[in-house]
């Protein structure tokens, strides 16, 4: 069964490594903004890769501090003021401003009084975070949609972001939380087949629309 982990991890570590590298290239048509997003997918890849180094060259298993720290809270808060800083509208500002709060509340007092929270994966608290990126994603789509770039959605990357990352979280959600729920039940071949098609799709979202990003948009105010 570790083969299909190995070849899972292999397969999304290379596609993470590949976005990063492809956003450095491009990110002057993506827009200033684009470092964050920048910083979040860097952050990511490379804790994947230091991850998978352990696993395989040092045969050690147990990375949740690594995820619950690096990806839980930098990776998510980046992806946050990533999104907080592509709206122009007051309003929608302000909301994004206390879903921000809300996300550093909840880490912050999760971690306090959560006992295992850093040895054992916090399904609950991660489930809470992924909804409140949801709504940070749902507030740059509403922008999008009330203004002249639905023109040319094809072309404003932050659209290929909202939907590469609501199929990666929100399609890996069902498997974390079925495979907490009945770990003995569940056939890990078909969470890491799964594991692997969501990541597969999220990430190819995200490199396409490098590909189809107009800079003029990137650019835009």
């Amino acid at each position: 069964m570790s083969w299909n982990r190995d070849i899972t991890s292999l397969v999304i570590t290379s596609l993470m490594l590949l976005t990063f590298i492809l956003l450095v290239i491009f990110r002057r048509k993506l827009g200033k903004k684009i470092i964050y997003f920048i910083m979040a997918i860097g952050i990511g890849t490379f804790i994947e890769i230091f991850i998978s180094i352990s696993r395989w060259v040092f045969h050690i298993e147990n990375s949740i501090k690594l995820y619950v720290v690096g990806t839980n809270l930098f990776v998510f808060l980046l992806f946050f003021i990533y999104f907080h800083n592509l709206l122009e509208v007051r309003t929608l500002k302000a909301i994004s401003s206390v879903i921000i709060g809300l996300f550093l509340l909840e880490y912050g007092l999760s971690a306090i009084f959560i006992e295992n929270f850093f040895t054992h994966f916090p399904f609950f608290s991660y489930f809470i975070q992924v909804v409140l990126l949801s709504g940070s994603i749902y507030l740059v789509i509403s922008q999008a949609f009330n203004s002249d770039i639905i023109l040319n959605l094809r072309g404003y990357y932050p659209i290929w972001i909202c939907s590469g990352l609501m199929v990666i979280y929100l399609g890996i959600m069902p498997l974390l939380i079925m495979s907490n729920t009945s770990q003995k039940l569940f056939n890990m071949n078909v969470f890491f087949g799964i594991l692997f098609l969501v990541n597969v799709i999220g990430y190819s979202i995200l490199i396409t629309g490098i590909l189809f990003a107009d800079a003029k948009l990137g650019h835009k105010k």
